[in-house]
């Protein structure tokens, strides 16, 4: 769907069309991006769409600093392990909402995938045809491949996959099939129950391309699809109307996707599109939030319904999801990395409402010397007396990159912070004010 200088100024975001450094055309509500703006392509220029940045201020360093530790961590390990891990770093950095990285080749993307393949399933894995093309971001692409491949071996119990690139388009095939039931997922953190479908979605639109749940042919052969090159707008979009019944007059494929309701489609009275669309019609001009999505009544009868992306506390939520969600690809990551990446994910977790893991006093008493010893502290570790305390590598981060000693009495573990460090703002975190040294017990 093309839109053109007007409808982009009728929007339901605080958006603005950007061609290069020049705006275009905006919506009322449209400022200078801020942290957490969302960019979508669309063809030659850009649609920047604002969110929500009502987070703590320290979660998008957390999260540039948890993800340059994963790419960091992929560049010193071997081949096959490092194609694993960078996969993960570049998908995380697409879900926090960065950049999508440097064009590759299609090759890149099958070999990536296959070494993706491999470590987080038992499939037997061919590769039947490559031809060579342009891929933005392979390592993206390699990791939906890896999605649609995993979701083979564990809903349609498949043993093996093909996998093959050919006129843009990259194909995950596998022989006989559960007829598993259809895919049901969506951009939005909430409104789905996963992780993979829903990330596959975000990276074919962030790389420009298109993803294809399951089909089978004729010869009982399933195939998965992702399509690239397409730079598409990726925004669920769509222009309602009618007067009798309220029709889709167009929409995006994200739209299509996201809700089914294709342009020409009757909109269910009781749907969240007719719920969106009616509140819309109350405050005529004005953007109204509506269930996760937005919505602007415009002239004409008509009315403009969104699906934005998640905001900043959300995707960095998905964040977490996806380190959980692919485990596999960096859990051999040896120390320091391994526990720094740990400790980053722990303390993002904390940022976003969650306590920090903690141990048992035996525990931190066994592994704390291990964790001290990877970090390089230079400070002296203590023997802990007390009950439990937060897990060593949380605690050892703290203390290697803020802190100037460590004291323990009797059931209380305490950092004191180095001088020069307790204004930091992620200290400032976890400090109360007032107070030189961070409570661990």
């Amino acid at each position: 769907m093309n839109l053109t200088v007007a409808e982009v100024a009728e929007l339901p975001l605080a958006a603005a069309l950007l061609d290069g450094d020049e705006v275009l055309a905006h919506t009322p509500e449209w400022r200078p991006a801020g942290p957490g703006a969302v960019t979508y392509r669309s063809h030659r220029s850009s649609l920047v769409v604002s969110t929500a940045a009502d987070v703590h201020p320290m979660c998008l360093p957390v999260v540039t600093r948890l993800l340059e530790e994963i790419g960091a961590a992929a560049a010193s390990l071997p081949h096959r392990q490092s194609l694993r891990v960078s996969m993960l770093a570049a998908a995380l950095r697409i879900v926090a909402g960065g950049g999508v990285g440097p064009t590759g080749r299609s090759a890149e993307v099958l070999e990536h995938a296959c070494a993706g393949i491999a470590a987080r399933t038992a499939l037997a894995v061919s590769v039947h045809e490559v031809e060579d093309f342009a891929v933005l971001a392979p390592s993206v692409a390699a990791l939906v491949l890896v999605q649609l491949a995993a979701n083979a071996e564990r809903h349609d119990r498949a043993a093996s996959v093909m996998l093959s690139a050919r006129e843009l388009t990259f194909t995950v095939a596998w022989p006989g099939s559960q007829r598993s039931s259809g895919v049901a997922t969506a951009r939005r953190r909430a409104a789905r129950a996963r992780w993979g479908w829903g990330f596959a979605r975000i990276a074919a639109d962030a790389i420009g391309g298109v993803v294809y749940p399951p089909a089978e042919d004729a010869a009982g052969l399933r195939s998965a699809v992702l399509e690239v090159g397409l730079n598409r707008l990726a925004l669920p979009l769509a222009l309602l109307g009618g007067t009798h019944s309220v029709t889709v007059r167009k929409a995006t494929r994200a739209w299509d996707e996201e809700t089914s309701l294709i342009p020409g489609s009757v909109v269910p009275p009781e749907s969240r599109a007719a719920r969106c669309s009616a509140a819309a019609a109350t405050v005529p001009g004005a953007i109204v939030q509506q269930e996760g999505w937005s919505g602007r009544s415009v002239a004409g009868g008509n009315t403009w319904l969104a699906i934005p992306r998640d905001d900043v506390l959300d995707r960095a939520r998905d964040v977490l999801d996806g380190m959980v969600h692919e485990r596999a690809l960096w859990e051999s990551v040896p120390d320091p990395a391994n526990s720094r990446i740990v400790a980053l994910a722990a303390i993002l977790a904390a940022l976003l409402g969650g306590d920090l893991d903690r141990v048992s006093g035996e525990t931190w008493n066994r592994r704390a010397p291990q964790v001290a010893a990877a970090y390089g502290l230079t400070i002296a570790v203590p023997r802990f007396e007390g009950v439990g305390a937060v897990e060593p590598r949380v605690a050892l981060f703290l203390a290697a990159e803020f802190g100037d000693r460590l004291d323990a009495e009797g059931d209380d573990l305490h950092l004191r912070i180095a001088p020069q460090h307790r204004e930091n703002p992620l200290v400032r975190v976890f400090l109360a004010p007032g107070d030189d040294s961070l409570k661990l017990s």
